[in-house]
């Protein structure tokens, strides 16, 4: 990665496309998930699991307006952090 500011600049910093949780349970909960999605696509009508993709598409726009503003509070707390430390003199 080269300059920060230009890789900012360009859109290259992407942090969220590299992100995999290193929680033990995250792969257990998302093959859940998703046997539970295979499931309703079965077992509802076409009307009826369109209806719950829009719900979880939903949950989904809510959950990344969540993302965003915890990103933006930590960057803000970091940023004071280095301020209040002298990383600025």
């Amino acid at each position: 990665m080269g300059n920060i500011i230009e890789e900012l600049y360009y859109g290259n910093l992407r942090p969220e496309e590299n992100i995999v949780p290193k929680d033990s349970e995250y792969r257990s909960i998302h093959k859940e998930i998703t046997a539970y999605i295979e499931k309703f696509k079965r077992e509802l009508s076409e009307d009826d699991f369109k209806q719950l993709e829009e719900l979880l598409d939903m949950t989904d726009q809510v959950h990344s307006m969540h993302s965003k503003e915890a990103f933006a509070s930590g960057f803000k707390i970091g940023t004071l952090i280095m301020i209040e430390s002298g990383f600025s003199s």
